[in-house]
């Protein structure tokens, strides 16, 4: 199997998630530097823009909330749901239809991980999906991003196919990492590596 060209780090974090990344295939002669990705996502109803950070926010409106096309991205032009900074902002004001700390909730032990809990105070006919969902939401968000913005049209570049190192709290328990590979896996990812938060900052 051919090598990655990049060599990327997840923080999947709690309240936000980030992205950077080292890049294998410029010349040696070159300072290679980690570089951070500025992530495409709604800011308002049809207005998309960059930013370093993505706010771990999930928000699902309800039927005819928003204008069609509100929630549009680059590379999907029907999305019903949001991931970022306008999940964060709409969930202030409609606090039923968002979900946040999913990562909290994917090492909650007292709940099933896996079922279709969040948003938890939702009204009963609302829509929901379960802590795994949200979490590979996430991890999906910044996989098509990537794409969009970096793979292009070269497949060998898709965020898919390079070398993810991805960042778990310490306190996680065994079904807790788990589930977090289980998330990547189901974002596509096929080489991951699970990297304790103190252990990172320790390499920092």
């Amino acid at each position: 199997m051919a090598l990655a060209r990049f060599v990327v780090g997840i923080d999947l974090g709690t309240t936000n998630s980030a992205l950077a990344y080292v890049d294998t295939g410029v010349g040696e002669e070159e300072d290679v530097r980690p570089t951070q990705f500025f992530i495409p996502q709604v800011l308002q109803p049809g207005s998309v823009e960059d930013r370093p950070l993505l706010p771990s926010y999930l928000y699902l409106p309800g039927p005819n909330e928003l204008p069609a096309g509100s929630l549009r991205l680059p590379w999907d032009a029907n999305r019903d749901f949001a991931v970022g900074e306008f999940a964060r902002q709409q969930g202030g004001v409609v606090p039923t239809r968002v979900v946040s700390s999913a990562k909290s909730w994917l090492c909650h032990s007292g709940i099933d991980r896996k079922a279709a809990v969040l948003p938890w105070k939702s009204p009963d006919n609302a829509r929901r999906v379960s802590p795994l969902e949200a979490a590979t939401l996430y991890l999906k968000h910044l996989a098509e991003a990537w794409n969009h913005k970096i793979a292009k049209d070269r497949p060998e570049n898709r965020l898919e196919h390079q070398d993810i190192i991805l960042t778990v709290p310490a306190s996680f328990d065994a079904v807790a990492r788990e589930l977090t590979v289980e998330a990547a896996r189901a974002a596509g990812f096929e080489n991951v590596t699970l990297l304790e938060e103190p252990q990172a900052a320790f390499y920092a």
